[in-house]
């Protein structure tokens, strides 16, 4: 499960998603598997945006081969997201940054920065 919480250090604010300082590894498996995002903390009240919405709550900033990743799934009240991930074999072996974006109190946040000076620092899945 990773945690997503709104980094307010940023300016504007942006989504933050706690991969340990690491990118969200998972190892290979003849099974698929599930990466599960929770809005915790200061943004435990929100929701994930629709992924119908014209920018959903996930995106890839660059997609992945088909057949890796499912369609992300948004629970019932908003605060969970759900994707999984088939890594089968060394030809689903790589590394993928997404875009994530929630809703809290109205207002909507997202991993990308848009200040030239911020470093840009969308999580990423690595598949090994």
């Amino acid at each position: 499960m990773l945690n997503v919480t709104l980094d307010k250090t940023t300016d504007p604010w942006t989504v933050d998603v706690d991969q340990h300082n690491n990118a969200n590894e998972v190892s290979r498996s003849p099974t698929t598997q599930t990466i599960t995002w929770q809005l915790t903390g200061n943004a435990a009240s929100g929701s994930f945006v629709s992924m119908s919405d014209p920018n959903p709550g996930f995106s890839w900033v660059s997609a992945p081969p088909s057949g890796i990743f499912g369609t992300p799934t948004i629970s019932a009240n908003g605060n969970t997201m759900t994707m999984t991930d088939l890594n089968d074999s060394t030809s689903t072996a790589g590394t993928w940054t997404y875009i994530m974006r929630v809703n809290v109190g109205g207002t909507v946040y997202c991993t990308e920065t848009t200040s030239i000076t911020e470093t840009n620092t969308d999580p990423t899945i690595k598949n090994h």
